[in-house]
């Protein structure tokens, strides 16, 4: 740690409180530059869980009296908590594709929870139709963006998105 002093004398004796002001706020202002410089270039973390048959029985949702659900229930006062949620359709798959890519499952035109036309997943069957073959996905958008997209359980089954 590197460490300065000043000698006040006669002479500098006048200027002291000035100079003490000068430097106090040249301090505050390199670190209020240094902290709107670190805002503009942070972004928020975004964490998406999505989860089939959860229902409202997680605390923040209302809750139920067998469920506990601390770990959750803090998450969500910390972060934005979407409480009223609809699906394209009732069934998973269709449902997933919707979220995903931000289109309807007549649209997309997947019905079903099994792949299409002998492929093994829908995912696979959707990126061969070449009317979507260029749709931005929205882990796909975010690694665009510079965040790193990282998905687990039932969302996508290929990490291609």
């Amino acid at each position: 740690m590197k460490r300065f002093s000043i000698k006040i004398t006669a002479k500098t004796s006048q200027f002291a409180p000035k100079l003490l002001i000068a430097l106090h706020f040249f301090i505050l202002v390199s670190f209020q530059q240094q902290a709107c410089a670190d805002t503009k270039t942070a972004r928020p973390n975004v964490l998406f869980i999505a989860v089939d048959d959860l229902n409202d029985w997680i605390g923040c949702l209302g809750g139920h009296p067998q469920a506990k659900t601390p770990n959750i229930d803090r998450l969500a006062s910390r972060g934005m908590l979407f409480e009223q949620a609809y699906c394209s359709a009732p069934l998973c798959n269709p449902s997933r594709m919707a979220t995903m890519t931000g289109l309807r499952s007549s649209t997309i035109d997947i019905w079903s929870n099994e792949g299409r036309y002998g492929q093994a997943d829908a995912i696979s069957w959707f990126r061969d139709k070449p009317e979507f073959h260029d749709l931005v996905t929205i882990p796909q958008y975010f690694r665009q963006h510079g965040y790193t997209a990282v998905m687990g359980g039932k969302i996508f089954h290929k990490p291609s998105g």
